[in-house]
Formats: structure tokens, C-alpha cells, sequence
């Protein structure tokens, strides 16, 4: 049987936080535009219910604008999410993962992108650094999609490795990545019996490192919107003596809503696993289930005001902390991040903490010659949001080809922030805006013309200055 074909302006690999984004603001710009997405649904991560962290910087200022903040904002609106509280380390925002998949799809449809269910690319044709079109397996067989432009959403940079395009995995040197881990929610959970004991018990809520405790003390946890609530270290302690804790953590973390008795859980691990290697992840995912199951006993067995709560939903696949950092125009590092660095091609802002789940259970050294402790997690909060070169997202070697989410080109710190999904938002929407507008200048979009983009990206309300 002949292969399909099919033409686009834009085509966008992935349809998740960055993806779906992207897409919807590729469409907005007036391009022919299709998301090519594995699920049924828009949202990847974002739709698993886990707190929206780096919303604003620690200093109060909004990072998340444009597209991303008009589906917060319209959440918000309708009750389905809560505004960040003025104290927290970053913008914390909690939101309903079921209507925020509805109003991500009515976004998009609005916006007249189309979209390919239950199919992934799986194949890319390249001719002088262009890629000239792409290869999609679905329950059809495979059809050969093209386009002017490319977004590489996949979180993997899948597309960049399938053109031949430069990357490397996970961190500097060793290429060991952070660990992969499934959040799921439980529900029925008595949570003012919870603070109660939280309250009785201090200790058990200190701040992870690099933390402030001004997010950890009571009144941030019984009034910030999806407060994320990381407790229970001696709850911990003695379950494992008990025998009834044999997870790589020493602390849980919840994300809760207001005035609802559902929590998301973010509790499990597994180190050592490469993300782009397909039987790795399998194995993972399976040892990550078994982890549910060992931590929702311990939740009804020890935490208060979980004896009757009850798990209602496992994510669609594990969360990939790190994988493939393609080898961009521009590497974003560590200090650029932590300073709150500016830059001349910024296309928006990031301000999720720099959040690093060590990379081994046993101490080892880092890139910058420090020591890590091992099976722990260091928080470092942002200050003041930082800018995201537009020569982060674009593929060393590839014309037409412009990289949203977690996969732009930033060493193994940096990443740790703009991993977050405020900031996959944010470059996501300057991912799609960028391609489209490349194909109305009819040039690649590493060539687009850099200040009617800023100036565009502005008018649709992204945040490009602090």
C-alpha cells in the first residue's frame, strides 16, 4: 500500500505542555498547522494535575504570559484553578487536570491547528539541513507528513535525533540523567486531620534544601493554592525500619486544591534510567507502579487523614525528568539562570526553581566539581525570572527546525529549571510563533526576522522583560 501523504505550513511533534502550545499559537499566526500527539488528548504532564511551580519568580514578578496565561487565566475564571498566593518561592498554581485537557482542545480548535491522535513521527527525511518532511506510525500504517517548519515537542528532542541533528544525555560528563518517577492522585483524604498533625509535628515538614521555610510554615500550607506540601520525613523513618517503605525517598510531596479531598502524590523513583531507550522505560514503569502500590499502603497504613483515601488515577506514562539536551546556537547554563540573566534573542522567561533530583543514590561529584550528597533533591528558588535565548531552541545543524520543552539546549542545571512547565509553556508558544511567522517571511525559522518576533510575541501578551 502507497504511503499518505499530506502538507503543512507548521508540524508539531508532540502535542503535551510545550506541544500544545505551540501549536495553538502556530495556528493563531495564520499557519496551516497539524500536532502530531501519541494520547488521545492535549496536555502531556500538565494534564496530570501536579501544581503549575514558576508561574511568577520569587520576587513576585509574573514569567508565565502569552498563550500558557491565558489557559491559566481562563481556569482560573471558571474555578477550575487557583491564582498564586503573593509568598511563595515561585507561582504556584493548582488546576483541574481533566478540564484543563478540555480547554486546551478548545483552544486549539479555535485556533484552527489540526490534530493527529494516537500517532507518533518516527521518521525524518533531511536535504541540506533542511528537513523536508516527516514520517507518522498510527493505527493507519504510515503516512509522510511535510512542512515548511518543525517543532520538536516530543520532551525527547525525538525529531532532532531522527533528522541526524547534534545532542547530548542528561548531564555533562557522564551522561547520567535525573531519575524518573510517576506522580498519581488519591482521593477521600481528610486533610485538616493532616494539617493538624503537621502542625503537632513541625519536624516533619522542614524545607528541602535550597528551599525557604517561609513556603513550608502552616498558613502557606492551609492557604496557598496547590501548595506543594513536601512532609513526612519520620513518617518515612519509621516505615522503613517497619519494612514498609523501601522507596528512594525520604520525603512526599502533595499538591492539593483547595477546598477538594484529591491530592496529586509525588513520592516514587527510579535512578538510572535512560528515557529515549524503550525497554529501560518499560522496566521503569513497571517498578514505578509496584512503588504505587508500596505507597499507598504506606499512606492509609501511617499518614493521618489518608486511612480511607484511595488512589483514582496513575499518569499515562512515567515523567522523564531529563533525557536528550540538543546542541543548540546557545547553551543556557546554571548562572544564567540562577542570576536571572538577560539576553538580546529573548523569546520569554523562566522562573522554575532549579530542581534536581540527584542523579545516583551515592554520592558523586558534578560538573562544577561539587559534591552531591546522593538520593536526595536540592530546590534552588529564581529571584528574578531569567530570559530564554531564542538560540537555545534552535538545532545546531538543522534550518527548519525549532525546539519546545524540556529538550532545548542547556546544560544539566539550567535544564533542571527550564524543564518546569511554566517555562515548557512559555517556550512553547515562542516555538510556534516563531515557525509560523518563519514560513510568512518565507525563510527558516533560524533566520526569522528576530524583532517582528519579539514584537509579536509581546502583542500576544509573552513576558520577554522583567
Amino acid at each position: 500500500m502507497e504511503m499518505q501523504r499530506a502538507e503543512y505550513d507548521v508540524v508539531v511533534a508532540g502535542g503535551g505542555t510545550a506541544g500544545a502550545i505551540a501549536a495553538i499559537a502556530a495556528a493563531r499566526t495564520g499557519a496551516r498547522t497539524l500536532v502530531v500527539e501519541k494520547y488521545g488528548y492535549l496536555g502531556g504532564m500538565l494534564s496530570l494535575g501536579m501544581s503549575l511551580i514558576g508561574a511568577r519568580d520569587a520576587e513576585g514578578h509574573w514569567a508565565l504570559g502569552g498563550v500558557g496565561r491565558e489557559l491559566i487565566d481562563a481556569l482560573i475564571a471558571a474555578g477550575y484553578a487557583t491564582a498564586p498566593l503573593p509568598y511563595s518561592d515561585s507561582g504556584t498554581v493548582a488546576q483541574d487536570p481533566e478540564m484543563l485537557k478540555m480547554y486546551l482542545m478548545r483552544m486549539a480548535r479555535d485556533a484552527g491547528a489540526e490534530m493527529l491522535f494516537h500517532s507518533v513521527v518516527v521518521a525524518a527525511t533531511t536535504e541540506n539541513g533542511q528537513v523536508t518532511s516527516v514520517t507518522v506510525a498510527n493505527k493507519a500504517g504510515l503516512e509522510q507528513v511535510s512542512a515548511a517548519a518543525y517543532v520538536d515537542a516530543t520532551g525527547d528532542a525525538d525529531l532532532v535525533a531522527r533528522a541526524g541533528g547534534e545532542f547530548t544525555l542528561g548531564r555533562c560528563g557522564d551522561n547520567l540523567s535525573q531519575p524518573v518517577s510517576n506522580i498519581f492522585r488519591v482521593a477521600n483524604v481528610d486533610f485538616e486531620k493532616t494539617w493538624q498533625y503537621l502542625e503537632a509535628h513541625p519536624e516533619e515538614r522542614a524545607a528541602p534544601k535550597g528551599w525557604s521555610g517561609e513556603a513550608y510554615t502552616m498558613q502557606y500550607i492551609r492557604e496557598a493554592p496547590g501548595a506543594h506540601v513536601s512532609s513526612f520525613n519520620s513518617l518515612i523513618r519509621t516505615a522503613r525500619k517497619a519494612g514498609d517503605f523501601s522507596i528512594d525517598r525520604h520525603r512526599i510531596c502533595l499538591y492539593t486544591f483547595p477546598g477538594r479531598t484529591d491530592t496529586v502524590v509525588n513520592v516514587t523513583r527510579v535512578h538510572g534510567v535512560d528515557g529515549t531507550d524503550p525497554r529501560q522505560v518499560s522496566q521503569a514503569e513497571a517498578d514505578l507502579q509496584l512503588q504505587t502500590l508500596e505507597a499507598m499502603n504506606f499512606l492509609r497504613k501511617y499518614v493521618p487523614g489518608f486511612e480511607n483515601s484511595y488512589l483514582i488515577a496513575l499518569p499515562h506514562q512515567l515523567g522523564v525528568r531529563e533525557s536528550r539536551h540538543i546542541s543548540g546556537d546557545y547553551k543556557l547554563t546554571r548562572d544564567d539562570v540562577t542570576s536571572g540573566r538577560d539576553f538580546s534573542d529573548q523569546i520569554g522567561r523562566g522562573a522554575y526553581p532549579v530542581d534536581i533530583h540527584d542523579v545516583t543514590t551515592t554520592a558523586d561529584t558534578n560538573a562544577q566539581g561539587e559534591r552531591v550528597t546522593g538520593g536526595g533533591l536540592t530546590m534552588r528558588r529564581i529571584n528574578r525570572s531569567y530570559g530564554i535565548p531564542l538560540r537555545s531552541l534552535l538545532p545546531v545543524g538543522l534550518q527548519n527546525v525549532v525546539v519546545a520543552g524540556r529538550g532545548i539546549s542547556a546544560d544539566h542545571e539550567a535544564a533542571a529549571s527550564a524543564r518546569g512547565q511554566a517555562a515548557c509553556m512559555v517556550i512553547g508558544h515562542a516555538a510556534g510563533t516563531a515557525s509560523a511567522l518563519a514560513v510568512q517571511q518565507g525563510r527558516p525559522v533560524r533566520r526569522v526576522d528576530l524583532k517582528e518576533l519579539q514584537e509579536r510575541l509581546r502583542k500576544q501578551g509573552a513576558i520577554l522583560e522583567r
